[in-house]
């Protein structure tokens, strides 16, 4: 299973890469949204895994590219700055899952 990680910090980039391939899954990270897209021009993905608040574009305009681009591909919003309001409307827009900055290997895994 091919699998995009989408975030600003590279720390939570690299361990949501070593938390995937240690689980067998083949992983593409981008820095950015703008990176993603990209990615998401040149390659499949069976899942997509998005901060919400990254610098110039933020996690819900990457998942509005990917309805567009792989539309049948899942979406999962991981954030730090959890609300309510954010988690409802993530949901609403298609997103398969909505997890917590910190997150366990076992959450993500999940």
């Amino acid at each position: 299973m091919n699998i995009l990680v989408v975030d600003d910090e590279s720390v939570i980039r690299e361990g949501l890469a070593r938390i995937l391939e240690g689980d067998s899954f083949t992983v593409d990270a981008a820095k950015n949204g703008h990176a993603a897209i990209e990615l998401l021009q040149q390659k499949q993905f069976e899942l997509i895994i998005t901060d919400l608040k990254m610098p110039g574009m933020s996690g819900f305009e990457v998942l509005n590219a990917v309805k567009i681009l792989q539309p049948d591909t899942p979406v999962i919003m991981i954030t730090g700055f959890a609300t309510v309001e954010t988690a409802v409307e993530a949901m609403k827009n298609g997103t398969v899952d909505y997890i917590v900055k910190p997150f366990t290997p076992e959450q993500i895994l999940e």
